[in-house]
């Protein structure tokens, strides 16, 4: 254990806002960037994250402050730099009525990170954690073998993990950015994202983006693993692959629309070995013609997007994603109201898609520096799954979109706010009603279950919030101080509400939390 944490931070990795490629994907991060480019939003396309420093810096935006922060190594040569600095998290947490005591994460690690003439930056880290969740996260801990939003669990009293983040990224011309490693993607304007978001690990990854004109489209090759032991613990995983296509225009100065694809497949099945299907490579093809002409059941999702900003700062934003869809199926509920005589059937269990409704308004009413959020998301039953437990919409037991899955109706409310360049406030409010399970209904509220059984199954009478309906609320007040910017090493507090309710179970608890961390990404606690 010793020597391997001496060569990850040898060769780990570290992430200086201007002079890394991309913004922390960390939202303090992300909604700083794109205040700082307010007055001309419209010519960047924020849905697509991490966002590209090149892009925000274009269009006057800030990645810095004028405090310079320290850093275990740094060289520079005429227009090329090298730079070596530390990954910190030691951070405690105490449960209200837990008899188990205080739990932590904790990570350490280092980072590198160079650059040469602005065109080509690199970087890498590597880091070792171990992880005591509090309870409701250990429950899922324990039945996924994943520690939520980083990596596979190694169990070792507590949970174990690693993980490694690396991009090298090519800028050619202010048109083409191209980009390789392994990391996290995010596509939305939102607090969630129906599309792909950062909550599952690290996956390796090619992506292209190109600006022309009003357009920017992004091209995400992916390779992730499926489990295939759910959820009777972690067995032999095998490769998966995705490729991901998302257009943005700016209609206006005032509009944005987007859409959006992708297929996933495995890498091989009972007739053969497939790994990277050349078919679905072509950056400018529709997924859906080339899976019906291969004979492929490979797993593809459709998605539209639309941004509607009427003020300086104000975003109205929509998302709507399509899993399956069949018009006469999904309007079978308003003919069935039309017509009240007539045999039709609602409820379709194949009509899994998902809406997405929020505003987002930056510095709002004079307020600077601040970011306030509110949103509602909607996900029927069984969205995200597959009848092939490899070719769901999942990495290593995490869900690629929505963190609680399916089935499942979501309200969100946030304020963030930096009062000084070092203090950072938050208040964040989610509250979720969930179907789960019963023991006379698979109610399609986890994307890692196959759905084969519905093939015999009737096809109709499948509602959203259908089972046992749970309600899950949890509200966090935040606040964090910078000890060094370049680091994004934080002081942080916090004291979280959580409820869980349905008819046989009621468990509220208060968690609070102490630590210090470098913040590079979103941790996802309100599940």
């Amino acid at each position: 254990m010793r020597i391997r944490l001496v060569i990850f931070f040898m060769l780990g990795y570290g992430i200086s806002y201007a002079q890394n490629a991309l913004v922390p994907l960390d939202i303090y991060s992300t909604w700083h960037a794109e205040r700082s480019i307010i007055d001309s939003a419209y010519e960047i396309h924020t849905e697509i994250k991490p966002l590209s420093n090149w892009e925000v810096l274009a269009n006057g935006g800030k990645l810095s402050t004028e405090y310079v922060g320290k850093h275990l190594y740094e060289k520079s040569v005429d227009e090329s730099y090298i730079r070596i600095e530390p990954r910190l998290n030691g951070t405690g947490f105490f449960e209200s009525g837990s008899s188990s005591g205080p739990s932590i994460e904790s990570f350490v690690g280092a980072a590198i990170v160079a650059g040469y003439k602005n065109k080509i930056k690199f970087s890498a880290d590597g880091l070792l954690g171990y992880n005591e969740p509090v309870g409701y996260l250990r429950a899922v801990s324990d039945s996924l073998y994943v520690i939520p939003g980083y990596s596979r669990a190694k169990r070792q009293g507590g949970f174990g993990f690693e993980q490694t983040t690396i991009n090298l990224s090519w800028r050619p011309s202010h048109v083409v950015e191209l980009h390789a490693g392994r990391g996290k993607h995010f596509i939305g304007e939102g607090y969630r994202s129906l599309f792909i978001s950062d909550y599952a690990p690290n996956y390796n990854y090619l992506r292209t983006d190109i600006n022309v004109w009003k357009l920017k489209y992004s091209v995400i090759y992916t390779q992730m693993l499926s489990a295939q032991g759910y959820p009777n613990g972690f067995y032999p995983t095998l490769n998966k692959y995705a490729s991901m296509h998302y257009l943005s225009l700016n209609v206006t100065k005032w509009w944005t629309v987007g859409a959006f694809e992708t297929v996933v497949w495995e890498s091989e099945d009972v007739t053969q070995r497939r790994e990277l299907d050349i078919n679905y490579l072509n950056p400018i093809i529709f997924f859906r013609p080339v899976e019906f002409s291969t004979g492929s059941s490979a797993n593809s999702l459709l998605g539209f997007s639309s941004i509607l900003r009427p003020a300086r700062g104000l975003s109205l934003y929509g998302n709507v994603l399509l899993d399956e869809f069949i018009m006469r199926e999904v309007l079978a509920p308003v003919f069935a109201r039309v017509y009240p005589d007539s045999a039709i059937q609602t409820g379709w269990w194949g009509n899994k898609q998902a809406y997405q409704a929020g505003i987002k308004y930056h510095e709002p009413f004079g307020w600077n520096d601040a970011t306030i959020l509110a949103e509602v998301n909607v996900i029927r039953p069984y969205t995200y799954s597959h009848g092939n437990r490899n070719q769901d919409y999942v990495h290593q037991n995490h869900p690629l979109a929505h963190p609680l899955g399916a089935n499942v109706l979501e309200w969100v409310a946030m304020v963030m706010w930096h009062p000084t360049a070092n203090w950072q406030l938050g208040l964040r409010a989610t509250f979720a009603q969930k179907g789960h399970t019963t023991s006379t209904l698979q109610a399609g509220e986890e994307p890692m279950l196959p759905t084969l059984f519905l093939v015999n199954s009737p096809k109709y009478s499948y509602p959203l919030l259908q089972g046992s309906i749970r309600d899950l609320a949890n509200v966090r007040l935040e606040t964090a101080y910078t000890l060094v910017h370049d680091w994004n090493l934080r002081l942080e507090t916090s004291v979280q509400y959580r409820s869980l309710t349905s008819k046989h179970i009621s468990e509220n608890v208060f968690i609070f939390s102490l630590g210090l961390r470098t913040a590079l990404w979103n941790h996802y606690r309100d599940i």
